[in-house]
C-alpha cells in the first residue's frame, strides 16, 4: 500500500469542506476553458485526457490519482480553514469520475467513496507525524509520502479512527517500536531543533535568543548565548531531519561555537575545526526519552515517545504473558516497597490504581525502585485485582528474591543502564509503568541477571 497527500488549499474555495461533505478526494484541472457541452462528453478517463491535453501542459496529479492509487492506499488531507488533518482509505468501490457540478470550484477530478476522518481528537500539527505535516508545505497537488514510518503510523491511525460500520477493514498491527530510527521519523523538523537547543541548555546552560529563530539564515536555526560568559560568545545550531549530509567546512566561519545534528545523514570533516561540534542523533534521542528530563521535553515530542511505546504494548496485550516494570512509589512512600514485596502483591493507590488494570494473570511484575532499578520480579497469580479502601492490587508469586528478610535496601538491583544493555534497547522511564512492555523471554533474561547478583 501507499500513503498519499492531497493538497486542497490552492484557491479561495474550501475544497476540503467539499471533499468532507461529498465523500470524495477532489482536485482541479476541471477544463473550465471548455464549454459545458464539451465537458459533458466525458465518460472515461481517456475522454478526459484527450480534452486535457488541449488545455494543460501537464496534469500529472490527476494521472497519479487515477492510475497509481490502489485499493487499500491511505490519503491525507489538511483543511486550511480548520487547521485540521484528515485521513481516509481507498476502498474497492472508489473510482474516478469527472464531476461537472464542481467545475466552478475547480474540483471536478474526483475519487469517489472516500470517507474522511479527523486524524486525532485535535487533528492538529502536533498530533501528526512531521513527515505528513511537511508534505503539505510544497510540491504537487497530489503526491506520495515516502518517509520512514508514515505507512505504519497511518495504518495504525486509520484502525483507530475509522467507523467500522462503514468500513470493517483493519490493517495489520504496525511494525513500529521505541527506537531511534522510528522516533526520528515522527516529530516535526522544528521539534528536533528544539531538542538540540534544550539539550544544550540542560548540559551547558546555553539559552536561545528567540528572535534569531525568526530570521531566515542558511547556516543556522537560531543563536544561543552562555549567560555566564561575559565575552558574549554566540552559539549556533544547525539541524537536518532525515538523510541529509552536512559539512563542517560550511560553518567554520561562524564566530562562535557551532553544533551540527543530522538525524540520518553524515557530517563531513567532523574533527577539522575546534569550534564546530557534531552531536550524535543517539544522544538527542536518549535525551528525549530520559525520564529525568521529561519536565523540559516539549509535549509534542513526548506524544511521539508515548505513541511508539503504545504500539509496542498493543502487540503484547493479548499475548500469553508480558512483563511490566512498575514503579514502587518510593518518591511518595517509605513503606510501599516493603509492603508489596513482603505481602507478595503489586499495588497502587489513589489515582494510580488504574495502572493495576494493565496486569493479567500470568503476567510478570517487575518492581522498579526509582534511583536503583528492578529490585524484585514476580508473576501475577490472581485472576482479577482486589480493592480494599484506596488500594488496588494483584497477588504475586515472587521469583526474585526467593526469600525476603525484610531489608529493602539490601536487595540487589538491575539499574536502568544494565536493563538497556542486557536487552539492547531503551525504555520510556517517566511513568508509573515503564514502557514498552517486555516479552516473556526478555523477563526471563532479566530474572537470570538479577539472580546472579545473589551469588
Amino acid at each position: 500500500m501507499a500513503v498519499w497527500r492531497l493538497q486542497v488549499n490552492t484557491g479561495e474555495t474550501n475544497v476540503a469542506d467539499y471533499c468532507l461533505k461529498n465523500h470524495v478526494a477532489a482536485m482541479g484541472w476541471s477544463l473550465d476553458g471548455l464549454s459545458q457541452a464539451e465537458r459533458t462528453g466525458i465518460h472515461t478517463f481517456s475522454d478526459y485526457c484527450n480534452l486535457a491535453r488541449t488545455q494543460y501542459k501537464a496534469f500529472d496529479s490527476v494521472r497519479r490519482m487515477v492510475e497509481d492509487v490502489k485499493e487499500g492506499d491511505l490519503l491525507w488531507m489538511r483543511s486550511r480553514n480548520e487547521g485540521k488533518y484528515y485521513i481516509a482509505r481507498v476502498k474497492a468501490n472508489s473510482a474516478w469520475k469527472f464531476c461537472e457540478d464542481a467545475v466552478q470550484i475547480d474540483a471536478s477530478n474526483q475519487l469517489t467513496n472516500i470517507d474522511w476522518y479527523p486524524a486525532t481528537e485535535k487533528a492538529d500539527e502536533e498530533s501528526v507525524p512531521g513527515a505528513v505535516a511537511t508534505a503539505f508545505i510544497m510540491g504537487s497537488t497530489f503526491q506520495r509520502i515516502r518517509k520512514s514510518g508514515v505507512e505504519e503510523y497511518s495504518q495504525m491511525l486509520y484502525n483507530r479512527v475509522h467507523d467500522s460500520a462503514l468500513d470493517d477493514f483493519s490493517y495489520p498491527d504496525p511494525a513500529l517500536s521505541l527506537c531511534e530510527k522510528h522516533f526520528y521519523s515522527l516529530p516535526q523538523p522544528e521539534d528536533v531543533e528544539d531538542l538540540l537547543a534544550l539539550w544544550l541548555y540542560d548540559t551547558k546552560g546555553y539559552v536561545c535568543i528567540p528572535s534569531t529563530n525568526k530570521i531566515a539564515t542558511p547556516k543556522y536555526e537560531c543563536v544561543l548565548i552562555d549567560p555566564h560568559d561575559l565575552n558574549r560568545k554566540h552559539i549556533y545550531i544547525q539541524v537536518k531531519k532525515g538523510n541529509v549530509d552536512l559539512d563542517t567546512d560550511d560553518y567554520a566561519d561562524l564566530n562562535g561555537e557551532v553544533y551540527l545534528l543530522t538525524t540520518e545523514g553524515k557530517v563531513e570533516n567532523p574533527l577539522k575545526y575546534a569550534n564546530v561540534n557534531v552531536v550524535k542523533p543517539t544522544v538527542i534521542y536518549e535525551f528525549a526519552i530520559n525520564s529525568d528530563k521529561s519536565h523540559i521535553i516539549p509535549e509534542n515530542v513526548l506524544y511521539w515517545v508515548k505513541f511508539l511505546t503504545e504500539i509496542e504494548n498493543s502487540s503484547l496485550k493479548l499475548s500469553a504473558c508480558k512483563g511490566i516494570m512498575f514503579d514502587t512509589n518510593i518518591s511518595y512512600s517509605d513503606t510501599d516497597e516493603y509492603e508489596m514485596i513482603s505481602g507478595n502483591k503489586i499495588a497502587a493507590y489513589g489515582d494510580a490504581r488504574r495502572y493495576i488494570d494493565s496486569f493479567r494473570k500470568n503476567d510478570y511484575a517487575l518492581f522498579y525502585s526509582k534511583g536503583r532499578g528492578i529490585i524484585a520480579i514476580g508473576r501475577i497469580i490472581s485472576e482479577l485485582p482486589s480493592e480494599i479502601g484506596d488500594e488496588k492490587s494483584h497477588s504475586v508469586k515472587m521469583i526474585v528474591p526467593e526469600r525476603f528478610d525484610g531489608d529493602i535496601k539490601a536487595l540487589p538491583a538491575l539499574s536502568p543502564y544494565e536493563i538497556k544493555t542486557i536487552l539492547k534497547r531503551n525504555f520510556y522511564w517517566a511513568s508509573t509503568i515503564k514502557t514498552p512492555f517486555l516479552t516473556g523471554t526478555q523477563v526471563e533474561t532479566l530474572v537470570c541477571e538479577l539472580q546472579k547478583k545473589y551469588i
